[in-house]
């Protein structure tokens, strides 16, 4: 296992606030991030960016070049004067060209875990711990919180200069509630439509359709393995939606998809079929 990803540098807040514990639980973090590479005696700064959102928001990260691949999925825990940053990652190198001249990848997918202060600065090193190497190229990541007075939606921005590698940074946010809308068809006879705000791993809700009595509730699908799926969050805007009749004991009928109110059918037992659609919650 490698334990040279990420090293903490004590840069301090960026302002008192940041410093001080926040109060209250609706905070915004702010990911900050900057590519750079060492020429000779300069460091050059290739490309700047940063993801802003809730403090569940997460700040998704890939590089590409010719000779690597890089990817890195971070999130926060906060707590009221620092927080513990993790971070799934994924990493494909070029290592060298097969007898016949193909290319030879080396592969590698890790977990780590740091705590820093708000207001610090995290680094990786795609291509290898600096102790080992001058550190050709290297990201780092500023971490900052402030206090909101609402939820809002996820903002992200990148800039990267002419000669940088492919680089992208994207916010990540998993759903905490969601819109599900359902109805129950049998042959040409369909129900009316109900609606409801349901919230993830919460306790089933009960609703009725055609006169049969349901308990619907939410939630997340099986984590993807380690590996570059885990790390790309490609599910995260998916959940699962469990089904079962009022008051009976029974294995429950399960429907998963995203949040694009893309209608998704479930059959259930006696002859009816449910038919569902998942959406993001209007902002609070």
């Amino acid at each position: 296992m490698r334990h040279w990803w990420l090293a903490s540098l004590a840069a301090g807040a960026i302002a008192a606030g940041l410093a001080a514990p926040l109060q209250g639980p609706a905070r915004r973090v702010t990911y900050r991030v900057r590519l750079l590479e060492r020429r000779g005696a300069d460091t050059m700064v290739l490309a700047t960016g940063a993801v802003s959102g809730p403090t569940e928001t997460q700040l998704r990260l890939r590089l590409r070049a010719d000779t690597l691949e890089f990817a890195a999925l971070l999130g926060v825990t906060p707590e009221p004067d620092s927080a513990v940053l993790a971070a799934d990652v994924y990493s494909r190198r070029l290592v060298g060209r097969s007898r016949r001249g193909l290319p030879i990848w080396e592969e590698d997918a890790y977990r780590r875990t740091a705590r820093l202060g708000w207001g610090d600065t995290a680094r990786l090193y795609p291509g290898g711990p600096p102790s080992r190497r001058p550190p050709g190229l290297w990201i780092e990541v500023h971490v900052a919180a402030t206090p909101v007075s609402g939820a809002t939606r996820p903002t992200e921005e990148v800039e990267a200069v002419e000669e940088a590698p492919e680089f992208a940074i994207e916010a990540v946010a998993r759903p905490r509630r969601v819109i599900v809308r359902v109805l129950l068809a049998r042959g040409d006879a369909v129900s009316a439509p109900a609606s409801f705000d349901l919230v993830l791993d919460a306790p089933a809700s009960r609703v009725t359709l055609r006169r049969r009595p349901l308990e619907v509730s939410l939630t997340r699908p099986e984590p993807a393995p380690a590996g570059e799926d885990r790390v790309l969050a490609r599910d995260v805007d998916v959940v699962c939606l469990r089904v079962t009749d009022a008051g009976v004991i029974e294995a429950a009928s399960v429907v998963c998809g995203r949040l694009n109110n893309v209608a998704r059918r479930l059959p259930l037992v006696g002859g009816d079929t449910l038919i569902a659609t998942f959406g993001w919650p209007g902002v609070r």
